[in-house]
C-alpha cells in the first residue's frame, strides 16, 4: 500500500505542478520529526489540501481528514483508501448521524495519534469565506490536543489560494469546483499541457513547542490559531488567467456579500427568548445584552462550532417542529427557523413530461372496489400518463410506479404479520410504498411521529407490528424510534433491487397485464385498506381502521361535487398520518387518474409558493393554516394556476378568504369539515353549491343528525347539538378498544357520534361550533391537552389541597394559545424540555407558562378546564 501511496503522490505533484507553483518554508524543520504529529493548516480553498499533501507527504506521511461527500465515486473512493484518509460528514445540514460519525472520526484521529500515527486535522473545519481564518468555536483541535498531550504540532498556513476558482472569491458562494473532470482536462489541452499559466503558492510549515500552546481548550487556543493563519493579515483575491495566450488578464472579484436580511419583526418575542435560551444552554453562559438583540451573530462569534450548530438546530427543528435545508449559521437565522421563517431554496424545475397532457380529458374515476384493484386498474388504462412527482424521485408515470410498487411488494411479503407500519412524509416514496404494502396483501399502519414514542409504541402494540418501512434520511433527521419495531429501509431494499429485476418485471407489465391484475389481492372491500390513529383524547390514541368501501366511498363522493378532471393537478403536503393527507392528497388523484405533486414539508410555506409557481397545479388542499402560510409569503402570480382551494380540518378565519382574493385570484375557496373516523370528508362547499360562514352540504352518500346533548332527541334546523354521521364512509370501530362506543342507534340507523357540536340550517349547510372534547387544533393537527398535562401530574401529583399542574389552550385570531397553570415554579424552557424528553414535537408545546395560587376545581375536585379557558381568552382580548 505504502508503494501506491508514493505513486499517487507523485502523479498528483506532477499534475498540480501543471497550473500552481509551490514554494514551501520551513520544511528543514520537519526532519527527524518522530510521531505522534498533528498537522493544522488553515483553508484557503479546496484546492490547498492536495497542495500541502504534494509539498509535505514525504516529509510525515499523514493520514488526511476529508469531507466524505467528495468521494463518492468509484475512483475517489479509491484514492481514499489509498491514502488512508479518514472521512467525515458534511455538517452543513442538521443530522443525528452526521453529528454521531463525525466524533467517532474524531475519537479515532485520537486513538491512532496515540498510537504513533501522523494526522493532518483542518482546524477550521471549512472553507474560508472571505479571505481570513476564522475558528469561532471549533473544538476539533483543542480536544485533539487535550486528549494526547504527547503529539507534536505542526502548524501550515497557505498564502495564493484565494481567488482561485476553488474558493470562495470569484463568486462569494461555495466554489463549483471547475478544474473537475472534463473542463479541467479541456483547460490543460488549450494551453498545450505545460504552457497553462501557474498559481504562485506559498506555504508556510512551523513546527510549534507544545509548551507555548495555550491551554487545549477553544476558548484559548483558537483565537492562537487566528492570530498565526492570519499573521499577514487578510488574503486579497489573486486572479491567474486561464490561458497562456487568450482570456482576461484581470478579474473584478466581488465585494463580500451581506447576509440576507430578513423580517424579524415577524419572530415572536417568546419564541426569539426560547432561542436564545437553548443558545444559552449550550454555550454555558448567558448571551450577552448585545448579542440577545443582533439576528447577524455567527455561531464562529459566539464561540459554537459547526457540532455545536447541528445539536442546537435539531434541538429547535424537534421542539417548533419546522426544518431547513441548512443548518442556521446566525441567530437571526435561527430565529427564523423556530418560527417557520426560514428560507429555503427553490425547488428543482418541473420535469418536461409533468406537462405532458393525459391520454383522455375526461372526469376523475375509480376503477375498482379495493385499492389494489383500482390502483393496478388504473396504472394499466393510462400507462405513459404521469401519476406522481417529487424533487426525489422524479415524475412517475402509472407504469413506472406500478413496475416500482410491484418489486418492492415482492420483499414486503416476506415481512412477518399482517400490519406493517409506514412512516414516511408526503412522498413518492411513501406512496409508492403505500400500494406496494396493499400489492403484498398487508394493512398498512401510518404512524403519526409527532406524537412522541410513547404514543408511538402503544400503536405498534395495538397492532402488533414488528416491521415499520421508513427512510434513513428521515429517522436521521427526526431521531424517531419505535419501540418493539424494526425499521425496514427503502434505501437499503432499493440497493439489493437490480436492472435485470426490474427490465424483467417492466416487460411483464407490458405483456402480461392479465398476470398483474391477478397479482392485486382479491379481499372483500370491507376489509380494512389501513389504520390511521386517533391524537390522544385519552391517555393513548385510538386505532382507527379504515376499509376500502370507506375511503373509495368518500373519493368517489368527492369527485362527484368538485368536478375535477384529468386535466387538472393537485399539490399534496399532508403526511399520510393525516386522514385528510392519504386519502384525499394521495388515494384520490392517484386512483382518479389526476397528476399528484409532492412537497413533504408542511411548514415551507417559501417552497410551497415556489412549487406552485414552477409545477403550476389547479388545486391544492390542506388546512387554513398550512394554506394561510403559502398565501403569505406568495409573490404576485406564483399562484394564478390554482382554480380551487380546499381547506378543512380547523376553522377559515374571514382574513383567509381575502389573502385568497390576493394571492390566488383565480381561485375558489371550497371549505368543508371532515373527521378521521369517517374517511375523512363529512360535508362540503361546492362550486355551484357553496354558503359562507358554513362547512357546506354532506356529501351524496352521508347523513348527518344533530341531537341534543343530555337527551340525545333530534334538534330542529338551527340548534347547536351533538353532530352524528352515517354512511358508508363510516369506520367499523375502533381496534383493541374497551372504551364506550362511538355509536348510536336511532330507529335502525346506526349513528357515529363525532364529539363535535353543530348545526344544520334548513337549507342542509352545516355550521360547525367547535369541539367536545378538550382538543385544540392548530395547523390542522389534533393537539390533546390532557397529554401535554400528564407528564406534569406525574411530576406533581395533586395534593389534598388540590391539583397542582393543568393544562388548557385556545384558538385565538393570531393562532394558538396553550398554557400551563401551575402552583410551582416552572419556567417556560424547562417545562418545555421536559416535553421534548417525553417525545413531544412540532404543535406539541406550551406557549405559556403562568404561576397561579390555586388550581381551580369542580365540586368533584375536578379541574375546571372552563374557567381556564375563560382566563385565557380574557387575557387574548387585552
Amino acid at each position: 500500500m505504502m508503494v501506491l501511496r508514493y505513486l499517487l503522490w507523485l502523479i498528483g505533484r506532477f499534475v498540480l505542478s501543471l497550473r500552481y507553483h509551490i514554494r514551501v518554508h520551513g520544511r528543514d524543520k520537519l526532519r527527524n520529526l518522530n510521531g505522534p504529529v498533528l498537522i493544522l493548516p488553515n483553508h484557503p480553498g479546496y484546492i490547498d489540501p492536495p497542495l500541502v499533501f504534494a509539498a509535505l507527504w514525504p516529509a510525515l506521511k499523514m493520514r488526511p481528514t476529508v469531507y466524505e461527500g467528495n468521494f463518492q465515486k468509484f475512483i475517489p473512493r479509491v484514492l481514499a483508501k489509498i491514502g488512508n484518509a479518514v472521512l467525515v460528514p458534511d455538517l452543513e445540514k442538521a443530522s443525528a448521524a452526521a453529528r454521531g460519525r463525525t466524533e467517532e472520526a474524531l475519537s479515532g484521529i485520537v486513538d491512532a495519534l496515540k498510537k504513533g500515527e501522523h494526522h493532518i486535522v483542518w482546524a477550521s473545519g471549512r472553507v474560508q469565506r472571505n479571505g481570513t481564518e476564522m475558528l469561532g468555536g471549533v473544538r476539533a483541535a483543542a480536544d485533539i490536543l487535550r486528549a494526547v498531550p504527547e503529539a507534536k504540532v505542526v502548524l501550515v498556513r497557505t498564502r495564493g489560494v484565494w481567488g482561485s476558482s476553488f474558493s470562495y472569491a470569484p463568486t462569494g458562494d461555495r466554489p463549483k469546483m471547475q478544474f473537475a473532470g472534463i473542463p479541467g482536462i479541456l483547460y490543460l489541452l488549450a494551453n498545450l499541457i505545460f504552457f497553462m499559466p501557474r498559481r504562485t503558492v506559498d506555504i508556510t510549515v512551523e513546527v510549534v513547542d507544545r509548551s507555548s500552546l495555550p491551554a487545549p481548550t477553544r476558548e484559548l487556543l483558537n483565537p492562537w490559531l487566528e492570530k498565526w493563519y492570519n499573521a499577514n493579515g487578510p488574503e486579497r483575491p489573486t486572479f491567474v488567467p486561464y490561458h497562456f495566450l487568450f482570456g482576461p488578464r484581470t478579474f473584478a472579484f466581488p465585494e463580500k456579500q451581506n447576509i440576507a436580511e430578513a423580517d424579524w419583526r415577524q419572530v415572536k418575542p417568546e419564541t426569539r427568548e426560547a432561542v436564545n435560551q437553548i443558545v444559552t444552554d449550550k454555550l454555558g453562559r448567558p448571551l450577552t445584552a448585545r448579542e440577545q438583540k443582533a439576528p447577524r451573530t455567527t455561531f464562529e462569534e459566539l464561540g459554537l462550532d459547526s457540532l455545536d450548530r447541528m445539536e442546537v438546530a435539531l434541538e429547535v427543528e424537534q421542539r417548533f417542529g419546522f426544518t431547513a435545508e441548512q443548518s442556521p449559521a446566525t441567530l437571526g437565522e435561527l430565529w427564523a427557523l423556530a418560527q417557520g421563517l426560514a428560507e429555503k431554496p427553490a425547488p428543482k424545475p418541473p420535469p418536461p413530461d409533468w406537462f405532458r397532457p393525459p391520454s383522455d380529458d375526461g372526469g376523475l374515476k375509480i376503477l375498482g372496489d379495493t385499492i389494489a384493484e383500482a390502483f393496478v386498474a388504473r396504472a394499466l388504462a393510462c400507462p405513459s400518463d404521469i401519476a406522481v412527482t417529487d424533487d426525489i424521485g422524479g415524475a412517475l408515470t402509472y407504469r413506472r410506479m406500478h413496475v416500482g410498487a410491484r418489486v418492492l411488494a415482492k420483499r414486503f411479503r416476506q415481512l412477518p404479520g399482517e400490519s406493517v407500519g409506514l412512516l414516511l412524509p408526503a412522498s413518492v416514496a411513501c406512496d409508492t410504498s403505500f400500494v406496494a404494502l396493499h400489492l403484498a396483501g398487508k394493512l398498512p399502519v401510518l404512524l403519526n411521529w409527532t406524537t412522541g414514542p410513547a404514543n408511538l409504541a402503544h400503536a405498534a402494540r395495538v397492532m402488533g407490528l414488528k416491521k415499520i418501512i421508513t427512510s434513513k434520511a428521515f429517522v436521521d433527521r427526526t431521531g424517531i424510534t419505535v419501540s418493539g419495531t424494526d425499521y425496514v429501509f427503502l434505501e437499503e431494499l432499493r440497493a439489493g433491487i437490480g436492472k435485470l429485476e426490474l427490465l424483467r418485471t417492466l416487460l411483464a407489465t407490458m405483456l402480461l397485464p392479465a398476470r398483474a391484475r391477478a397479482e392485486a389481492p382479491k379481499i372483500s372491500p370491507d376489509k380494512p385498506a389501513l389504520v390511521l390513529f386517533t391524537s390522544g383524547s385519552e391517555k393513548a390514541p385510538k386505532a382507527v381502521p379504515l376499509t376500502h368501501a370507506n375511503l373509495l366511498s368518500n373519493q368517489k363522493d368527492g369527485i362527484s361535487i368538485f368536478g375535477l378532471t384529468r386535466k387538472d393537478s393537485i399539490l399534496g403536503f399532508l403526511p399520510a398520518f393525516h386522514s385528510f393527507g392519504i386519502s384525499v392528497t394521495c388515494l384520490l388523484p392517484l386512483l382518479g387518474g389526476m397528476k399528484l405533486l409532492h412537497h413533504p414539508d408542511p411548514t415551507d410555506a417559501v417552497g410551497l409558493s415556489h412549487k406552485i409557481a414552477a409545477y403550476r397545479p389547479t388545486v391544492v388542499c390542506g388546512t387554513p393554516t398550512f394554506i394561510g402560510y403559502i398565501l403569505e409569503r406568495a409573490k404576485p402570480g406564483s399562484l394564478d394556476s390554482l382554480r380551487i382551494i380546499v381547506v378543512g380540518a380547523e376553522r377559515c378565519p374571514a382574513s383567509f378568504f381575502d389573502n385568497c382574493k390576493r394571492a390566488a385570484p383565480n381561485a375558489l375557496v371550497l371549505e368543508g369539515y371532515g373527521i378521521t373516523e369517517c374517511s375523512p370528508v363529512v360535508s362540503a362547499n361546492t362550486r355551484t353549491d357553496s354558503r359562507p360562514g358554513t362547512v357546506g352540504k354532506p356529501l351524496p352518500s352521508v347523513k348527518l343528525s344533530v341531537v341534543d346533548l343530555e337527551t340525545e332527541k333530534l334538534l330542529p334546523p338551527g340548534q347547536v347539538g351533538m353532530l352524528r354521521v352515517s354512511g358508508p364512509s363510516v369506520f367499523p370501530g375502533y381496534l383493541d378498544y374497551d372504551g364506550p362506543s362511538p355509536f348510536q342507534t336511532q330507529d335502525g340507523t346506526r349513528w357515529y357520534v363525532t364529539g363535535d357540536l353543530a348545526s344544520v340550517d334548513a337549507d342542509g349547510f352545516v355550521v360547525f361550533v367547535g369541539r367536545l372534547k378538550r382538543f385544540l387544533k392548530a395547523g390542522g393537527e389534533m393537539i390533546s391537552l390532557p397529554a401535554l398535562e400528564e407528564p406534569f401530574a406525574r411530576i406533581y401529583p395533586p395534593t389534598e389541597e388540590g391539583p397542582r399542574v393543568a393544562v388548557e389552550g385556545i384558538e385565538t385570531e393570531h393562532g394558538r394559545r396553550i398554557v400551563l397553570f401551575t402552583t410551582e415554579e416552572i419556567n417556560l424552557r424547562d417545562a418545555n424540555t421536559n416535553l421534548i424528553k417525553e417525545g413531544f414535537r412540532g404543535v406539541m408545546r406550551l406557549d405559556e407558562v403562568r404561576k397561579v395560587d390555586d388550581i381551580p376545581v369542580l365540586g368533584t375536585g375536578k379541574t375546571d378546564y372552563k374557567v381556564l379557558r375563560a382566563r385565557i381568552a380574557e387575557e387574548a382580548k387585552t
